[in-house]
């Protein structure tokens, strides 16, 4: 039997007795690699702030030596965004290896990379959502179909992708097209009634006991259409309002459903939920496993104005996964 000792950071001089090594995934070969680099640099430093050991790998040319150093790595932190970091790839690898991580399993980031399966389990566990049509590639008369079961205007989005790549507000049928080709460039697609309102987050944060705790819920207001990547990642195009400007019982409604959304969807650790308020009714977006941890992401926003700092965010979540003493 393997006996770990772990004995945890002070706070307060930030000398460990027993280093902890955490190994950071970031990069990758998705479409959102840019951020996945910043979140991974942003991560690394608090961590190393805290006093951790830090080993950074990126998956697209590190793997070999990721495996090769498995047994000198305590837990590991994916900071993965899109294909190969929330579709359960890169955790059925690590559940394979049998290292610990921070986040969701494989079969949770299944259910929710997917935004037609993840739509079925949010019906199924009686979630609130928008009406919507899956446009396989190149079917034939779906436009047809969209036009007589949700009509116009509409949302066109990829059913796996993230950071809103391939996504279009279409206005008229003419434009419809278009949009399906864009989206059809990373899968099927998913369009959906388009619901005008107040947009906000509610992020989930796990405790060490198995609870569930919802953060503040934050508003988005972006300058643009809607929340595109531009928006998602420069300030300057859009207004991050945290606590949202919405009523203590929209907000409690918001945090209970988050949290339902990460029960149902099988998640683990923490997550992030989006919706839509419009005539004081909530609808539920899409659930993100891995969220932004850039300097301009909304889930650290959220932790903040819970009174959570962002190294003593990324702390909880190593503690949540340290193998157990025995």
């Amino acid at each position: 039997m393997i006996v770990y000792k772990f004995i945890f950071l002070d706070s307060e001089n930030h000398k460990m007795k027993k280093q902890i090594t955490v190994a950071v995934l970031m990069g990758g070969d998705s479409a959102e690699r840019e951020i996945s680099l910043q979140s991974g640099e942003v991560v690394t430093s608090a961590l190393r702030e805290k006093g951790y050991r830090v080993l950074c790998f990126d998956p697209k040319t590190d793997l070999p030596k990721f495996i090769q150093q498995r047994d000198k790595i305590d837990v590991v932190f994916p900071t993965l965004h899109g294909k190969g970091g929330e579709d359960g790839s890169i955790q059925g690898l690590l559940e394979f290896l049998r290292v610990p991580f921070v986040g969701s399993g494989m079969r949770g980031m299944l259910n929710s990379f997917d935004k037609i399966s993840a739509k079925e389990i949010y019906r199924a566990a009686k979630l609130p959502v928008a009406k919507d049509v899956i446009a396989k590639i190149g079917e034939d008369g779906v436009e047809n179909k969209i036009s007589k079961r949700i009509g116009f205007p509409c949302f066109v989005k990829p059913s796996s992708e993230g950071s809103s790549f391939g996504a279009s507000i279409v206005q008229k049928k003419s434009e419809l097209f278009q949009a399906l080709k864009r989206a059809w460039k990373y899968g099927d697609a998913l369009v959906e009634e388009y619901l005008e309102g107040v947009e906000i987050s509610v992020g989930v944060l796990e405790k060490l006991d198995g609870g569930l705790q919802a953060l503040p819920s934050i508003e988005i207001t972006p300058r643009g259409k809607f929340f595109d990547f531009r928006s998602k990642y420069d300030s300057k195009f859009v207004e991050e309002i945290v606590p949202a400007r919405i009523s203590k019982a929209l907000e409690k409604k918001a945090q209970v459903l988050a949290k339902k959304a990460h029960r149902a969807l099988g998640l683990k650790d923490l997550s992030r939920t989006d919706f839509i308020i419009t005539k004081n009714k909530i609808y539920l977006l899409e659930t993100n496993t891995i969220p932004g941890f850039t300097v301009n992401s909304l889930y650290p926003k959220e932790a903040l104005s819970a009174g959570i700092e962002f190294s003593e965010l990324t702390e909880k979540l190593i503690r949540l996964n340290l193998p157990h003493k025995t």
